[in-house]
């Protein structure tokens, strides 16, 4: 009778302990990209002229418009979603192969820069050399809801802790 009321207890634990995330296209991207424009076409503005009031009237627009489109909060369609385990599991949807997160990943005030290896070459250390190396993606923070952000930022706080 025990066994059972435990495995129970095993199962219910396994399925709480699994979080869809969902991710939106970013705002933060177009607008590091923007600035990284502006800034070039500031600097060629500056060094082939003498317009330094034109420069720095565009520059206090921009800077303005891009503070501007991102203070909107971002309600853009989702666009890829994928599972996170509480020990670092990454599935994403739609994929045959499963993902491990490893403690290399680190979270700042930007996005989370994520670190994994499939599954697989885990549980096989002479695999092929290609699925031993990492796979990184950067995700950028906007693109998450604060509840799915937090949850990352845990396991991935969680996953740092072990090593």
């Amino acid at each position: 009778m025990k066994t059972q009321n435990l495995t129970l207890l095993c199962k219910l634990y396994s399925n709480a302990s699994k979080y869809n995330i969902n991710v939106r296209n970013s705002r933060y991207k177009l607008a590091v990209y923007s600035f990284v424009v502006l800034l070039i076409c500031l600097t060629t503005l500056v060094s082939t002229s003498f317009y330094y009031l034109l420069a720095l009237g565009v520059a206090l627009i921009s800077i303005i418009a891009l503070s501007l489109f991102l203070s909107i909060n971002n309600t853009s369609a989702i666009t890829r979603s994928f599972i996170l385990t509480a020990t670092g599991g990454f599935y994403l949807a739609g994929s045959p192969t499963s993902y491990q997160l490893l403690a290399a990943s680190r979270v700042s005030f930007i996005g989370c820069w994520l670190v994994m290896v499939p599954s697989e070459s885990i549980l096989t250390p002479r695999s092929n050399a290609a699925n031993n190396i990492p796979k990184q993606l950067f995700i950028y923070r906007d693109s998450f809801s604060r509840q799915d952000f937090s949850r990352l930022a845990r396991v991935i706080k969680q996953l740092g802790d072990v090593t």
